[in-house]
């Protein structure tokens, strides 16, 4: 892989990463609120304020694949017509809103619509990616499963980071059965935003195995020298998801967050989702002029 793709790879996981902990985070906050809006407001603090310096970073890792960072105003021109100017249009969006929206959850008595809203406009920012993607020559990444990838990632991320902001919030303090009731159901998110990847995966890359001489190639590597790496990314994945329903499971006899399991997973699955992309970046094989 060029190195120049590593700012770039790491721009859509990190921004992935912010947009699907925000979302499952204004999820938890919404149903939580409802019954004790005090809680929901000390668990889900630090995961808002945490959001927006991950998307800053994103942000910056963005800039660094522009080529001239002091040049970037210039790709927001073509709204009409670039997918990447609508890209950097809703990723500032998000980060302005988080901004909002974050001074706002100060006041325990706000509703949740800014958050939504927000959510909204990160999710634009995941489909402005998706569809860069879209519209390239390498027939890897113009597919369905980059689809299914980035918005699978956004929530098994998502998932495992929404859960560790919230542990770090309740700082090992017992929680209501309500509470640990809800964050099993977000990690059942992530667990399924994992397996939906897992099971397509065979089926993206047959259907590689029958296009043109790019696509072709791509899933030679894909069932060659990058299948162990795919192996690892699934099985990192996975068992991450599963440890961190495992370790909520257990919470329930204990009422506190098993803290150290929580990270654990997380870092499965940053690792695993890592992997993944750099898979994504490494194996995806360019028309050439002439190929048939």
């Amino acid at each position: 892989m060029f190195a120049e793709e590593w700012p770039l790879m790491m721009f859509t996981l990190i921004c992935q990463l912010a947009v699907g902990s925000y979302i499952l985070l204004v999820l938890v906050r919404s149903i939580l609120a409802q019954k004790d809006a005090p809680s929901a407001k000390r668990l889900t603090s630090f995961g808002f304020l945490a959001v927006g310096p991950l998307m800053a970073l994103a942000l910056i890792f963005s800039l660094f694949h522009l080529g001239t960072p002091t040049g970037a105003y210039r790709s927001i021109l073509n709204l009409g017509s670039s997918w990447l100017s609508r890209e950097i249009l809703t990723a500032g969006g998000f980060f302005v809103l988080w901004f909002v929206s974050y001074k706002a959850y100060q006041k325990e008595t706000v509703g949740n619509g800014l958050g939504w809203l927000t959510s909204l406009v990160g999710l634009l920012v995941i489909f402005s990616m998706v569809n860069i993607y879209g519209t390239s020559v390498r027939p890897a990444w113009d597919n369905a499963n980059t689809y299914i990838a980035f918005f699978g990632t956004t929530f098994a991320l998502g998932s495992l980071g929404a859960a560790s902001f919230i542990a770090y919030g309740a700082k090992g303090s017992a929680l209501s059965p309500e509470i640990l009731t809800i964050l099993k159901k977000v990690s059942l998110i992530g667990i399924v935003a994992v397996i939906i990847q897992l099971i397509y995966l065979p089926v993206f890359i047959s259907g590689l195995g029958s296009g043109v001489a790019a696509s072709i190639a791509s899933a030679q590597l894909l069932s060659g020298s990058y299948l162990f790496p795919l192996v690892v990314y699934g099985v990192l994945s996975l068992v991450g998801v599963g440890l961190l329903y495992y370790g909520l499971g257990k919470a329930t006899n204990t009422k506190s967050i098993p803290v150290n399991v929580v990270y654990l997973a997380l870092i499965m699955v940053v690792v695993g989702e890592f992997i993944g992309r750099y898979v994504f970046y490494a194996s995806a094989v360019s028309v050439m002029i002439g190929q048939s």
